[in-house]
């Protein structure tokens, strides 16, 4: 997922039914500081622990925020967590996938998106909660108990740490969904105990799955996150609704309400869309890391997609959801780099599945998103289309049924092709 891995954001689009709220000033408070948020923090707290599973160990402190005061917030954590052309680097090896637009400035999507989205945020370097000036009323409760218990899981797991201990791009995206969709469970379980005026245990929720993420986002009230390419919008909501439907099969599951953050920490997105390969037996990646660039090539980016990017790529170009879901099953783990020398690059993907016919399966759907892209390809290893030539090849990785993909010019040829090894690198 693109996107500020360390804000912990409650966005709008999780709140369907309420819509931004007219706006109060916080001229006059001081540093912020708002009588009424922090005595519904002191009110709402039991509840939350009970909801979340997680006892407090603090109160954290509470302050409304300008848009402009997120705005600034948004683009420090984005240079932070991508400093120099890191984050532009990412968008290329996206783009060399088709997933971006060449026309799309990613840290202004991403930042514009977030302030159209975001309504709350908690900093856990400071352990302060900030809400827009915008929330009240509902959306406020909603805002402060979706936060809250990102400052309890703070407390429990240091959040930071979580995210920052993995190097691998899917594990990322599963951690996040995973504390996500914990805060959006209990959040979502005390907005249905203030409509129905009794208390409400989490068996009483419909399961949130990812499938309602099309509704989500409304074109009307959110035409940022409605318009922004599917690699940035699809993960971001699945944070929140993927990561809740496991929560609450997790809690239906196994006894009390486990937190998510330690033994059921999710490794994969993969665990996450087919919840028994962590519920029933963990079915645990295989990681790879690419090493040795070709003489005179520059590495541009490397990382890994994971089964719910892969899913993402063959439905933006083959427009069949069922279709990509199936290309994708069984993914086992990924890797790739983006090569650049001069003025031409080269895409190098590696991939290894449960089984032969999983490996077969993606390697059959590759060669269609090829044709669907530039046209032409064909059954042989090498095929072609409009000026650009892919080579894709079956092969064993530590044992495991794999696909190299090398894509690039049509004419280009790599001295020699970037191996892979089980093993994880950084990016």
């Amino acid at each position: 997922m693109i996107g500020t891995r360390s804000a912990w954001l409650v966005i709008a689009v999780a709140l369907p039914w309420m819509g931004l709220a007219c706006g109060r000033s916080s001229e006059g408070q001081e540093n912020g500081r708002d009588a009424e948020l922090e005595r519904k923090v002191e009110e709402l707290m039991p509840q939350i622990e009970g909801l979340a599973g997680l006892q407090a160990k603090q109160t954290p402190a509470v302050r409304r925020a300008s848009a402009e005061t997120l705005e600034t917030y948004l683009l420090s954590r984005l240079d932070s967590e991508y400093p120099g052309d890191t984050l532009e680097n990412l968008a290329e090896a996206y783009r060399a996938f088709g997933l971006i637009p060449d026309t799309v400035d990613i840290r202004r999507l991403l930042v514009d998106l977030l302030l159209e989205q975001a309504i709350g945020y908690y900093d856990p370097a400071r352990n302060v909660l900030f809400i827009r000036d915008e929330a009240s009323g509902v959306m406020l409760d909603a805002v402060i108990v979706h936060e809250l218990v990102h400052a309890l899981q703070d407390q429990h797991a240091d959040l930071d740490s979580l995210t920052h201990a993995v190097t691998s791009n899917d594990a990322r995206s599963a951690i996040q969904a995973a504390v996500e969709g914990h805060a959006t469970v209990a959040m979502f379980a005390q907005q249905l105990s203030v409509t129905t005026g009794a208390p409400t245990s989490i068996d009483q929720l419909p399961e949130l799955g990812p499938e309602m993420a099309a509704a989500m986002a409304d074109p009307s009230q959110f035409p940022l996150l409605a318009q922004a390419p599917a690699i940035v919008r699809d993960p971001l909501l699945f944070a929140y609704l993927g990561g809740a439907r496991y929560i609450q099969r997790l809690w239906k599951t196994q006894p009390g309400t486990p937190s998510p953050l330690g033994e059921w920490l999710p490794e994969s997105t993969e665990q996450l869309l087919h919840t028994d390969r962590i519920l029933s037996e963990r079915d645990r990646p295989t990681p790879l890391t690419i090493s040795g660039l070709p003489r005179g090539w520059e590495l541009v980016y490397g990382w890994d997609l994971g089964e719910l990017e892969m899913t993402i790529f063959f439905e933006e170009h083959l427009g069949d959801r069922r279709l990509a879901a199936a290309a994708a099953a069984g993914w086992d783990g990924d890797a790739y780099v983006l090569l650049a020398r001069g003025g031409d690059q080269a895409l190098v993907w590696y991939s290894v599945w449960d089984t032969e016919a999983d490996a077969d399966e993606f390697a059959e759907a590759y060669r269609a998103v090829f044709a669907a892209r530039f046209g032409g390809a064909g059954p042989g290893p090498v095929f072609t289309g409009g000026d650009r030539q892919a080579r894709i090849e079956r092969l064993t990785v530590s044992g495991r049924a794999a696909v190299r993909v090398v894509e690039s010019r049509r004419g280009l040829e790599l001295d020699a092709v970037p191996e892979a090894v089980a093993g994880r690198g950084g990016r």
